[in-house]
């Protein structure tokens, strides 16, 4: 891993931060664009370029970033086969199902972030002796909120339609990233 846990944890708070952020973006825009009937695929190149200028715009301020994820990502390869397996169904599995249970593809969203960033902590701290801690509260949170929009999803199930119950999970999924790279930059 890197050298000092300070530096990186701090990247990954700031990383974390950068991607609630332009979900958050994505999401507004997203509806805003879906509101006025605009084509899906404007609305995927939307998203495209919304991740793109924010991440960019975080990879080229914090130049450690990079090799903070690339040194995570060297480790995770030397994981046995079993562990990559465990990890990639984790955040694909979910995220896979979407296609044959859309109806539950906001609670799907939920429950790819948190169990592909708890699988990921788990893995981690197991083979790299590493506590990235901000990745096991995005996961913690991101799991619980499928209990706030199931419940938010069934009290007011004649008021929001399917689209705005999508939206509102992909909000909890900015607040989850939000919290995690909070924790990150504050922890250590």
């Amino acid at each position: 891993m890197h050298r000092n846990p300070r530096i990186e944890s701090r990247a990954f708070g700031f990383f974390f931060i950068s991607i609630a952020i332009a979900v958050l973006i994505g999401t507004i825009v997203n509806e805003f664009l879906s509101i006025h009937h605009i084509p899906i695929y404007y609305q995927l190149i939307s998203w495209v370029m919304i991740f793109a200028l924010i991440l960019g715009i975080t990879f080229t301020k914090m130049k450690n970033l990079f090799h903070s994820i690339r040194s995570r990502m060297k480790n995770s390869i030397k994981w046995p086969l079993h562990a990559k397996i465990v990890n990639g169904l984790s955040w694909a599995g979910p995220f896979l199902a979407i296609p044959v249970f859309h109806s539950f593809s906001q609670y799907l969203i939920l429950l790819g972030i948190g169990t592909g960033n708890i699988s990921t902590y788990l893995l981690i701290r197991s083979y790299s002796k590493y506590d990235n801690k901000e990745q096991f509260v995005v996961g913690i949170i991101a799991l619980s909120m499928i209990a706030v929009l199931f419940f938010v999803d069934v009290i007011l199930n004649s008021i929001l339609v399917q689209q705005h119950v999508l939206a509102l999970s992909r909000i909890f999924v900015a607040l989850s990233y939000g919290v995690g790279g909070i924790y990150a930059l504050i922890e250590r």
